[in-house]
């Protein structure tokens, strides 16, 4: 069978990629230099080998920035001081694209004379438009439009679409994204409005019908999270959006007008982000904030202090934006472990961040969140790969559940004595996250069960009143399956669907790499047993704009969507699918991996889909193309489809 290989989301593969000659790599990757590089991990890791021995702790006596300082400068700045400036002699062992990458991901921003903002597009929306109530009719307000479920559902009457005339979806406009390389952030709607965070560190609010910008906001670092939307407590009859960003920043802002109405910075490690959505509680008074980190990118740094940070989970007051209580999930601070052969300290446990968005559950008054891979090969009372159950009000742990053991990077073990005392013998794990949110199904009997899903596509179905008892675990796919993204399924409370991407992993501890099959597919199965229903392989790919290209793939890693007999998916190549709930059978497909001219004169091209799913809404899908982590293909565009 043939099989194209693709750099897999691990951070084995970056070492990997890191001792590829520069001018192999200029070569793979020169197309995507147009696009903004503010989160991608290079970058990051490029800083740490470069660097951070002077920037990270700086001596004050040598007024040299430290990183905090760094990242308060813009693009521009920072490469002119690395070309031209100070640094340029010390710089000068750099390509330019490393420093490029460098400059953006300190930044947040893109570098260039790009100016993001609505007021430079070519289609604002009439001047006092005003917002009706996004939450009543037709909407969907955060990552699901029941964030009590997580299930991705969104019900016939406020999708507007079915399985007859989903055939019939058409391209109604395109909006481009300036500076942008990634659509992490879900579209949200309500009111007739839509909201949308972008990694070129704005967030954006448009017309849902004409794609008309009304305003946008820049925020400190990349919005890769989900917006929620809810009511002001206390100013009725207007809205607030809340979202995160990628340095730990949380903000409330005026639905209508984009006015800042607070922010907060939830995590004190300088490598904590918010990645996944906030979520408001039933009451809408408290949001709920995941903590996550991007520290396992530049853990493979022999010069880096590995690895301190831990995931949590914060809840703020919506009103002020204090913080009501903060948990985390792995309750044993890092302590110093061994040096390493450079001299320099590394730490642990570490790890376990939440990288999705958390799951509401009003019957037993509880927050679910699923966590990620241990940093550091040393035991973390098992809290990495598990699902989580706080008690919404207090933050105490009800009960944990970890699904894989001894799932560890041991990329800071080296050939030291001391480090030999903790890594003799670890294997590499295999970075087998929960990767999206817990869904909490419930079943005809009224009985519910939560549902988990993995990187490798392994799903487990746990009993919520049995401290997480494990009902049944296993990878629904006779093909084997890569571990590799994957945002998550769909539930519309019947079946559980489960985007798949086949393939496996290959090669050493150091240069594990994902090799994806050209083909993919799709299961429907019953969460009660795991019994499959049906499942459909997708075919490979036969329009790519390279053949060869590593991401010529039907692989699933977008997560996906969901309404009465329509399922939505999109796929590595930048094909968006939809497959009919009775068989799986192909429905329409839309290739984006090319140029859109664009209702807001900005230059935009599709990518892969690798992010959230479309948002249904009103007889519209919205669907953003583009999707950068280590190989997959950029874009910057947001596609509007209607049958109109």
């Amino acid at each position: 069978m043939y099989t194209t290989r693709l750099v897999n989301l691990r951070i084995s593969t970056l070492v990997f990629w890191l001792r590829v000659p520069l001018v192999i790599i200029v070569l793979l990757f020169s197309p995507f230099n147009t696009y903004a590089q503010t989160s991608n991990y290079y970058g990051m890791v490029e800083f740490q080998n470069n660097c951070a021995s002077c920037h990270e702790n700086p001596d004050p006596v040598m007024r040299v920035p430290g990183r905090a300082e760094l990242k308060a400068l813009s693009a521009e700045k920072i490469y002119q001081s690395m070309t031209i400036g100070k640094m340029s002699v010390i710089a000068q062992g750099l390509s330019d694209e490393e420093m490029i990458r460098i400059s953006e991901w300190l930044s947040g921003r893109p570098i260039g004379d790009i100016d993001r903002s609505a007021e430079a597009m070519s289609n604002l929306c009439p001047s006092g438009s005003k917002l009706s109530n996004p939450l009543t009719g037709p909407n969907w307000a955060g990552w699901s439009p029941d964030q009590t479920t997580s299930a991705r559902l969104q019900s016939s009457a406020a999708a507007g679409l079915n399985e007859v005339n989903v055939p019939n979806l058409k391209l109604k406009w395109a909006f481009g994204l300036p500076g942008a390389s990634s659509l992490r952030s879900q579209p949200v709607v309500g009111g007739g409005w839509l909201w949308l965070g972008s990694d070129n560190s704005m967030v954006y609010a448009l017309d849902a019908n004409t794609g008309c910008v009304h305003w946008s906001f820049e925020t400190e670092r990349p919005v890769i999270s989900s917006i929620s939307i809810g009511p002001m407590t206390d100013n009725p009859g207007r809205y607030a959006l809340y979202f995160g960003d990628f340095g730990a920043n949380v903000y409330a802002l005026d639905a209508e007008t984009g006015q800042q109405l607070w922010k907060t910075h939830v995590g004190d490690h300088h490598a904590a982000a918010v990645s996944g959505s906030a979520v408001l509680d039933y009451n809408l008074e408290r949001l709920v904030v995941p903590i996550g980190s991007w520290e396992e990118v530049i853990g493979s740094s022999p010069n880096y202090e590995c690895c301190t940070s831990r995931g949590g989970v914060a809840v703020l007051d919506v009103k002020t934006g204090d913080l009501i209580w903060k948990t985390f999930t792995l309750t044993e601070e890092a302590r110093p472990l061994w040096k390493n052969n450079q001299g320099v300290q590394q730490f642990g446990p570490s790890g376990a961040a939440v990288w999705s968005a958390p799951t509401i559950d009003t019957r037993r008054n509880a927050v679910y969140v699923g966590t990620a891979n241990s940093y550091v090969p040393v035991p973390d009372a098992g809290a990495s790969d598990a699902i989580f159950a706080f008690d919404l009000d207090t933050g105490k742990l009800l009960w944990s559940r970890q699904l894989l053991e001894d799932d560890a990077n041991n990329l800071n073990c080296d050939t030291s004595e001391d480090a030999q005392k903790y890594c003799d013998g670890i294997e590499m794990g295999p970075n087998d996250d929960v990767s999206a949110p817990p869904i909490l199904h419930t079943l005809e009997n009224g009985r519910q069960i939560l549902i988990a899903s993995q990187e490798s596509r392994t799903i487990t179905v746990l009993d919520p009143d049995r401290e997480g008892a494990i009902i049944w675990q296993n990878i629904p796919s006779d093909i084997k399956t890569a571990v590799s993204g994957n945002l998550g399924p769909a539930d519309d409370g019947e079946l559980l669907y489960v985007p798949l991407a086949y393939g496996g992993l290959t090669g050493g501890d150091e240069l594990k790499t994902s090799e994806f099959d050209e083909t993919a597919g799709v299961v429907a199965l019953y969460p009660e047993t795991g019994k499959i229903a049906w499942t459909a392989v997708t075919p490979a790919p036969t329009d790519c704009p390279d053949p060869k290209s590593m991401t010529c793939t039907s692989a699933n890693q977008a997560a996906a969507t969901v309404i009465p007999g329509v399922l939505f998916t999109g796929s590595l190549d930048g094909t968006m699918r939809a497959y009919s709930t009775n068989d799986g059978s192909i429905l329409w497909s839309y290739s984006t991996n090319r140029p859109f001219e664009t209702i807001n004169g900005i230059k935009a091209n599709g990518g892969s889909l690798g992010g959230p799913g479309p948002t249904v809404v009103n007889g519209m899908v919205y669907w953003g193309s583009g999707y950068t982590i280590l190989g997959t293909t950029p874009g910057n565009v947001l596609l509007a489809f209607s049958i109109d």
